[in-house]
């Protein structure tokens, strides 16, 4: 073979095994990209309820509970001041809907509230508060808001003493607070009895088993169901009028329970606003010859969504909590604004906190959402231009005298320590 065939093969073997490499890292690249798990995950569904829920689902591998029924109504009071894209930001997530509000004296709560900075009461806009007295039956609370007592005072009283609290202090840019607590303190139609609760074996996603005090109940009425891969037993609770008491004709609510044959993260993936229908297309009562036997965990907890605001970006809001870009001014003018060297309003503080309590008799629950607004004062910063920089691969250190510049150590790092859980317990080793 001559030298200039070669050369010629050289060449293409060349270019072959390039085309490959690039092949290979633009692959490896994108599989980087779609397993991230810094990466959060983007839900386009157009139901609120459903985008809530599956982003929820997407952060947590523990129990949970939230409320998207006291989230919409505070957000929905954050839309009545907010302006612009402010706004549009905020309506694109829960759209525009008439939410119905239940309330049963000592037995279902749902309360609003309007925290405000006595300073700034008189530049509050008049239509704002009109509004939410209106449309929301707002309390209307006035004080110094130097300490949070009359907040934390108004959630613990809401919320049946449930949720005592949910600010350890206050902002000290605080001009006003919006909240929601929603409560429930409900009896099952027909309770569990308790000779009847066991310890009993119950095995988690990753397959633990561990165990629980395991509730049962016989049931020949009064119950509805879906006996198919996935399962699903409604129970309902007491039928209460608004004075509180049992009365047939009132009010009630319904715990549904669902046990999916795939697993619950799966489930939750594939859910939309029509499988939710399909329940109660499907559930059908007890027949007279029929008998269902429910086994079912007590539980109690309480959960507190950790990155609230950050949720809330990742679900399209953005705005309401830039110090820049929120717009507020139908809370405020910007002509009253200015009065107080104020130059902007927006949302610092976002928070959601729920408790549930599941026993024999029934269920008691709880739920906060609330939104501190604050002052932005002196020029509003400039935009940054965001670096980031990983150590993520070798790398070069020194450690120096910092005045005479004398390098005591340098070194390279080529291999990191294999990580052993918390250093103090590996310090000696």
């Amino acid at each position: 073979m001559d030298k200039s065939k070669i050369i010629k093969i050289i060449i293409l073997a060349i270019i072959v095994c390039g085309v490959l490499a690039i092949s290979i890292f633009g692959l490896k690249k994108h599989n980087q990209q779609n397993n991230n798990p810094e990466s959060p995950k983007i839900y386009k569904d157009n139901n609120y309820n459903i985008r809530l829920i599956k982003t929820i689902n997407d952060i947590e591998n523990d129990n949970y509970l939230i409320s998207p029924y006291s989230i919409e109504i505070a957000l929905n009071m954050l839309s009545e001041g907010a302006n612009n894209n402010t706004k549009k930001e905020i309506d694109n997530l829960i759209g525009n809907r008439n939410i119905e509000y239940f309330n049963i004296k000592d037995r279902i709560s749902v309360a609003n509230a309007l925290f405000i900075k006595d300073i700034y009461a008189s530049y509050i806009k008049d239509d704002f508060k009109n509004i939410l007295d209106k449309n929301y039956s707002a309390d209307f609370i006035y004080d110094e808001f130097n300490k949070p007592d009359k907040i934390n005072n108004w959630v613990n009283d809401k919320t049946y003493k449930m949720i005592p609290s949910i600010l350890n202090d206050i902002d000290k840019d605080f001009v006003l607070g919006m909240a929601n607590a929603v409560a429930i303190d409900v009896d099952w139609l027909n309770e569990f009895e308790c000779e009847n609760t066991n310890e009993e074996e119950f095995t988690k996603s990753n397959n633990e088993k561990i165990k629980v005090e395991m509730m049962h109940q016989k049931y020949e009425h009064e119950i509805e169901y879906i006996d198919g891969d996935d399962k699903v037993v409604i129970i309902p609770y007491q039928t209460y009028d608004n004075n509180g008491d049992v009365n047939k004709d009132g009010n009630t609510l319904e715990f549904v329970s669902i046990l999916p044959e795939i697993s619950v993260n799966e489930y939750i993936e594939s859910l939309t606003k029509e499988k939710l229908d399909e329940i109660d297309k499907d559930k059908k009562k007890i027949g007279e010859n029929e008998e269902l036997y429910l086994s079912i965990p007590r539980f109690s907890y309480e959960y507190e969504i950790k990155n609230f605001i950050e949720l809330l970006n990742n679900l399209g809001i953005n705005d309401a909590f830039n110090i820049r870009n929120a717009d507020f001014t139908n809370i405020m003018s910007k002509d009253n604004m200015k009065k107080y060297n104020i130059d902007n309003l927006y949302v610092n503080t976002a928070i959601h906190k729920t408790y549930i309590d599941l026993n024999e008799s029934g269920t008691k629950a709880a739920a906060v959402t609330y939104f501190g607004i604050s002052k932005a004062t002196s020029a509003l910063p400039e935009e940054k231009k965001e670096i980031h920089i990983a150590f993520n691969k070798p790398f070069i250190y020194m450690i120096r005298d910092k005045k005479s510049k004398e390098i005591l150590f340098f070194g390279v790092v080529e291999t990191p320590n294999v990580w052993k859980g918390t250093t103090c317990t590996n310090i000696n080793e």
